[in-house]
């Protein structure tokens, strides 16, 4: 009885340390919330957080949220993505809570579901409470998740996969109607809610994972009905996304996306000498190998999880006939090698060929199916974590000489970090453009692999000890590894401070359009101030006609502040924000035909527009037009003239854009290849645009559908009648 009495203390210790070492990796994430400031790193202050703010204030003034005018001269903001305006979840913390608390709680949930999900998933696969907590904290915190914290939808997506998984897993083998049913349900809202976050290349690589786990499932005998059932919720997930899916590839076919070529598809391809960051993480400079135009993009490469997924691979080799979860060993080692031959891109060859794939062949950064490599490799830690605990409460010990593979690691890291660190200086390294770390930046991390390898074998000779402190050196290590990256080079600020120091001029005013320098500068946060940018920094890039490096295109659109090497300088004649003109010229090269004519009399168009009639000496030469409503997405302007004139705007054309003169339909039209215009009558009307895609409609429609076939499906899935499920069950099968 002492035994086991002893044996539970020990499987209750490690169960709340391992609680207690996640909780803590979670601190880092909370700090800026506690201190009323937010993450600024990259994408965070760059390109996240404008887009949130302007996301709150459509919610807060009532304007929508589809279009904006502070990117792109015009840009549809729900169709790019990043903020997932559609989900419930981003909809309650922007319209109810302040912006920063909105906006790291958004940081924060993913990665608390995450952790949640990731345990839950590991139980219904038969590891230990422990273990599965574990293997969670190594996924949740592991090196590519932490080092893209500023991906914050990226996170999100993938915070839907253990439970997409686990909803998979328990249709699929569960004898139980309403846990059948329940999981149905659940499996068509997790895809629904992972489409409605808005990031398409994550969704893809979790359907990497789902298919191989479905195909896994099914071949250990899952019938095949179950697997048909699993497809039609997927197939009702994908209409609740639809709202923001049809958006999205709405705006992905007018993008620069579409026009990627294949070495842009194969841009971020994982080099295979990243492999060494598995037992030396350091061995290069700053952390990963990458061609010269990538190495700055360090988050991209990130292979090493902690030393003692390392080390796991290790213990699992040479506990191969005493391991308990072999088949599901097999399959992690299997979805290992997918997640790192994808990721590899045009060295792995696979993806080479799944790039000229549609859609494939619009993203880029094959290196990120490194989150499927790190996935599979937590859940082998797990494994080896559950055997070694397992192992230490039965006080079985293995014989030293057994335990060689557990140096193989270690030797690797020690030869890798010295040989690395001889030839950092020499011009070997420089002619194969190696950036080699120092052996003072190197050894620590060598030190960390080397006392993994030593505490899994003390542990296996017998010291208890050893697994709690290997709980607490694998959570120091991830929580090192990855927030020395974003604490580094990003610091947290409050967002009043982020918006003074916004690079932008200082005599701006609310609603004049800047050319920065820089897309993805400090200039982004300008948009905070109610400046406008062109072009601004976005993950979806609207192809555009007019050359931003020709002054008369700044003209044209325009633009009241240009950036140069020297400042600030404010820009010579731009554009009113609305005009009439009463010339319009078919152009088949605008950025050539702009400059023989005056801009602000006469417009370029791509197809011949209705009569203009031409202005008398008596007459006023064009007209006047009044910007009477300027909001995201809607327009009203007063226009009077003395005869029919072309509206020009100085907002970027989109078919989804709506006109009525007078309340009588009015059809859009392209101005300069990217501009919105419209002919007006003469005499004094009032032009109303309002911006409402048909591809927001049709979503909507799709998404209520799919909600309500959802509910209906799962409906006739619950059992019916007063006896049990399992006596139901029982009935049916016998």
């Amino acid at each position: 009885m002492d035994g086991v009495e002893g044996s539970t203390l020990v499987i209750g210790s490690d169960r709340r340390l391992v609680v207690i070492c996640s909780g803590g990796l979670l601190l880092p994430m909370l700090w800026p919330l506690c201190t009323g400031r937010v993450f600024t790193r990259d994408d965070f202050a760059a390109l996240h957080l404008p887009f949130r703010y302007l996301y709150r204030e459509a919610l807060r003034s009532g304007d929508s949220f589809l279009w904006t005018s502070a990117y792109h001269s015009g840009f549809y903001l729900h169709g790019e993505g990043i903020a997932g305006m559609t989900h419930p979840v981003h909809y309650a913390l922007y319209r109810f809570l302040p912006l920063g608390l909105a906006f790291n709680l958004e940081v924060v949930t993913p990665f608390a579901a995450m952790l949640i999900g990731a345990w839950l998933l590991l139980r219904q696969f038969g590891l230990t409470s422990e273990a599965a907590g574990f293997g969670a904290m190594a996924f949740t915190f592991s090196g590519f998740n932490l080092f893209n914290l500023m991906h914050m939808n990226q996170a999100a997506v993938i915070a839907h996969l253990p439970w997409q998984l686990l909803a998979a897993q328990v249709l699929l083998t569960s004898g139980v109607r309403r846990t059948r049913a329940l999981a149905f349900a659940g499996f068509a809202v997790a895809v629904g809610s992972q489409l409605l976050i808005g990031n398409p290349q994550y969704v893809w690589l979790s359907g990497i994972v789902l298919a191989f786990t479905i195909g896994c499932l099914w071949y250990a005998g899952a019938p095949t009905s179950r697997v048909a059932l699993l497809l039609g919720a997927c197939v009702l997930g994908a209409l609740i996304g639809a709202v923001q899916l049809l958006p999205t590839l709405d705006f992905a076919r007018e993008s620069t996306r579409m026009a990627y070529s294949r070495d842009e598809a194969l841009s971020f391809s994982l080099s295979p000498l990243n492999l060494v960051q598995l037992w030396s993480p350091f061995a290069f400079q700053f952390r990963i190998h990458a061609p010269a135009a990538e190495a700055l993009i360090v988050h991209e490469f990130i292979v090493y999880n902690g030393a003692f997924c390392t080390i796991a691979l290790a213990w699992l080799a040479l506990r191969w006939r005493e391991n308990n979860h072999r088949p599901l060993t097999v399959a992690l080692l299997v979805l290992a090698g997918i997640g790192l031959v994808l990721a590899m891109g045009r060295f792995g060859g696979v993806y080479a060929w799944l790039a000229h794939l549609p859609g494939l062949r619009n993203l880029r950064a094959p290196s990120r199916h490194l989150i499927v490599f790190q996935l599979a490799l937590s859940g082998m830690a797990a494994i080896a974590f559950e055997d070694l605990a397992a192992l230490v409460r039965r006080r079985e010990t293995i014989d030293i000489r057994r335990l060689w593979p557990l140096a193989v690691p270690v030797a690797l890291s020690i030869v890798t970090t010295v040989a690395a660190a001889a030839l950092a200086q020499s011009a070997w390294a420089r002619a194969h453009d190696l950036s080699l770390s120092s052996l003072v930046r190197g050894a620590p991390w060598t030190m960390v692999v080397a006392l993994s390898a030593a505490l899994f074998a003390m542990a296996s000779r017998g010291a208890r000890w050893c697994v709690p402190a290997l709980i607490v050196l694998a959570a120091l290590d991830l929580g090192l590894w990855g927030y020395s990256y974003v604490y580094r080079w990003g610091p947290i600020r409050t967002i009043a401070d982020l918006i003074k120091d916004a690079d932008a001029p200082p005599t701006a005013r609310r609603g004049d359009l800047l050319a920065p320098m820089v897309e993805g500068g400090s200039g982004n946060v300008g948009v905070l101030r109610g400046l406008r940018l062109t072009p601004g920094y976005t993950g979806l890039v609207p192809s555009s006609v007019l050359d931003m490096s020709d002054p008369v295109a700044r003209q044209i659109v325009g633009v009241a502040w240009r950036e140069t090497a020297t400042g600030w300088e404010a820009t010579a004649g731009p554009m009113p924000r609305a005009r009439l003109v009463a010339g319009a010229h078919v152009s088949a090269d605008v950025n050539a035909d702009m400059h023989r004519i005056d801009v602000a009399r006469v417009a370029l168009v791509d197809r011949p527009v209705e009569a203009l009639a031409e202005p008398s000496e008596a007459s006023d030469a064009s007209g006047s037009a009044q910007v009477l409503e300027d909001k995201p997405g809607a327009m009203v302007i007063e226009t009077e003239s003395s005869a029919r004139r072309l509206l020009v705007l100085t907002e970027r054309f989109h078919g989804g854009w709506r006109a009525t003169e007078d309340g009588g339909e009015r059809t859009p039209i392209r101005v300069y290849g990217d501009l919105l215009g419209c002919v007006v009558d003469a005499g004094r009307h009032r032009l109303a645009l309002t911006f409402s895609p048909d591809s927001y409609a049709y979503g909507m429609r799709a998404s209520a559908a799919g909600v309500v076939l959802t509910i209906a499906a799962t409906a006739l899935m619950w059992p019916i009648g007063s006896s049990s499920p399992r006596q139901r069950d029982s009935r049916v099968r016998t």
